[in-house]
C-alpha cells in the first residue's frame, strides 16, 4: 500500500501548486479581474451587483489513506483503504448582513477495489450537493437555514479530517456570542461523512427514518479578579423517537498563573423518548478534568468520566447519541481516539493526553486512555487501554494551506487474542 500513500501524495500536490496562483485572493472580483470596490462596510457591499461579484470561493482537498490490523477487535480484519476528494464551496459576498452559498463534495478512490478488506467510509465513490444555505447575521445574532456544517455538542462536525463532510439540513440561530448565547436548531434531515445524500436517517441505523432533532443551548460566562473565568453551558436534545439528552459542563480557567490551569467538570443524562427505537434509555455520566501548561508549548490534561452502569438499559447504561455514534465521543471528556466512549458501555473511562506545538508550524502529541466499560452487566470489563501518537504539520509562505498528519495507535483488551492497530495519514490543502 505504500505506492498508493506516495500516489496521494504526489496527485495533492500537483492540485495544491495548481491552486496557489488563485488562493491568494479567492473572490470571482479577484479571480476574473472585475476591478469592482468590494469594500464591506457595516456587514455590507455597497451594491447588490458586488453580491456576486465579491463573493469568494473556499473549499479543501484532501487524500487519506488509513490503515488497521484486526479491526476493532476482529481477528483476521486488516483494512487498506486510500481515497481523494474535498469539497468547494462559493459564498456570496454580505448585502446588509445577507449570504447565500452552494457547495459540492466529492469522494473517489485511488487504490484498487475488492482487492483486500476495505474501510468502509473511504470504500466508494462519492459526490453530491454539500452546503447550500442562506444565512443573516450581525453584531448580536445569527441565522442560517439550509445544508450546513454544525458544531452542536454531539452533533458537531466530526469528519473535518476524512474526505466528505457531515452536513445537516436545518435552521440554526444564535442569538449571542461564543460565551454568552442562546441557541435554537432544528435539524430535518443529514448527510454522513461516509454518504453522498441527505436523509432522515442517523449514524445510529440507516434505514430507520426520524423527525430529527430539537438543540436549545445556553452559554454563560463570568469574569472575576486576577482575569480568572469561568464559563458555563447547559444543553437540551430532543431525538425524535431516540432520546432526551441534557449535558452541562463548567470551566474554570487561572490564565495568568503559571501553569494556566483549567479545570472542568460535566454531566450527562439520556433518557428514552417517543417509539424508543434504540429501546430504554437510562443514562448519568459524571466528568472531571484538569489541563495545565508543563512546559510554555505542551498542556497536560487529565480526565475521567464515570458512566453509571444500567444493565436494563441501552449498553449497560451509555449514552446515546444518534448523529455520532461510531463516530465521535463529542463532549466526553475520558476518550479513546480509534472508538467512541458511549459505544463500549459503562463504568470508568480515564484519559491523559500531552500535546502542543513543536515549532510555529508543527504539533505533536500523545495520548493514552483506559475504557473500565462493558456494555452488558453479564460481561467482564473491556479494560481497554488506547495508546495513540500523532503530529500535524502545517506549512507556511506559498503553501499556506497545506497540511500534514499521521494519527497511529493501538488499543489492547484482554477480552481478545490480537490487539486492534489502526493508522490514519491525511494531506489535506484548505483555501
Amino acid at each position: 500500500m505504500k505506492h498508493f500513500k506516495i500516489q496521494s501524495a504526489v496527485l495533492m500536490l500537483v492540485t495544491t501548486t495548481a491552486m496557489q496562483a488563485w488562493a491568494a485572493d479567492t473572490s470571482l472580483n479577484g479571480v476574473l479581474n472585475l476591478k469592482q470596490d468590494c469594500q464591506v462596510v457595516n456587514n455590507s457591499v455597497s451594491s447588490f451587483t458586488e453580491v456576486l461579484g465579491c463573493g469568494a470561493v473556499h473549499g479543501a482537498v484532501k487524500s487519506l489513506y488509513y490503515s488497521t490490523n484486526n479491526a476493532y477487535f476482529v481477528e483476521g480484519l486488516n483494512q487498506d483503504t486510500v481515497a481523494i476528494g474535498g469539497y468547494i464551496k462559493y459564498e456570496t459576498a454580505p448585502f446588509y448582513g445577507v449570504q447565500a452559498a452552494v457547495g459540492y463534495d466529492l469522494q473517489r478512490r485511488l487504490d484498487e477495489k475488492n482487492k483486500h478488506p476495505e474501510v468502509s467510509e473511504l470504500k466508494d465513490d462519492r459526490d453530491g450537493l454539500g452546503e447550500a444555505y442562506i444565512t443573516w447575521k450581525n453584531d448580536k445574532a445569527r441565522v442560517t437555514i439550509g445544508n450546513q456544517r454544525l458544531n452542536l455538542p454531539f452533533m458537531g462536525d466530526y469528519a473535518d479530517r476524512r474526505v466528505l463532510l457531515n452536513l445537516y439540513q436545518a435552521a440554526d440561530v444564535q442569538i449571542g456570542n461564543n460565551k454568552d448565547y442562546l441557541r435554537l436548531t432544528k435539524v430535518n434531515k443529514f448527510k454522513s461523512y461516509g454518504d453522498d445524500e441527505f436523509t432522515e436517517t442517523t449514524r445510529q441505523t440507516s434505514n430507520i427514518s426520524t423527525d430529527g432533532v430539537w438543540s436549545i443551548g445556553l452559554g454563560k460566562s463570568f469574569a472575576f479578579a486576577e482575569q480568572k473565568q469561568l464559563k458555563t453551558q447547559l444543553w437540551y436534545q430532543h431525538y425524535d423517537d431516540y432520546t432526551h439528552l441534557i449535558y452541562t459542563q463548567a470551566d474554570f480557567a487561572v490564565p495568568l498563573w503559571k501553569t494556566a490551569p483549567e479545570f472542568s467538570v460535566q454531566y450527562l443524562n439520556g433518557r428514552e423518548q417517543g417509539k424508543a427505537l434504540a429501546g430504554e434509555v437510562n443514562s448519568h455520566i459524571f466528568g472531571v478534568q484538569a489541563a495545565l501548561n508543563v512546559v510554555p508549548k505542551a498542556t497536560l490534561k487529565l480526565a475521567y468520566d464515570y458512566i453509571k452502569p444500567d444493565q436494563d438499559s441501552y449498553l449497560n447504561g451509555a449514552l446515546l447519541t444518534p448523529y455520532a455514534t461510531k463516530t465521535s465521543s463529542g463532549e466526553i471528556f475520558a476518550q479513546p481516539f480509534f472508538t467512541s466512549t458511549q459505544d463500549l458501555g459503562a463504568g470508568n473511562a480515564l484519559m491523559a493526553s500531552l500535546e502542543g506545538k513543536l515549532t510555529d508550524q508543527m504539533i505533536a502529541g500523545v495520548r493514552y486512555s483506559f475504557m473500565d466499560l462493558k456494555e452488558d452487566d453479564r460481561l467482564k470489563s473491556r479494560n481497554q487501554s488506547e495508546y495513540m501518537l500523532f503530529g500535524i504539520y502545517n506549512f507556511a509562505g506559498a503553501l499556506k494551506g497545506l497540511s500534514v498528519s499521521n494519527f497511529a495507535g493501538i488499543q489492547t483488551s484482554p477480552r481478545y487474542n490480537k490487539d486492534f492497530l489502526q493508522n490514519r495519514f491525511a494531506i489535506s490543502y484548505k483555501f
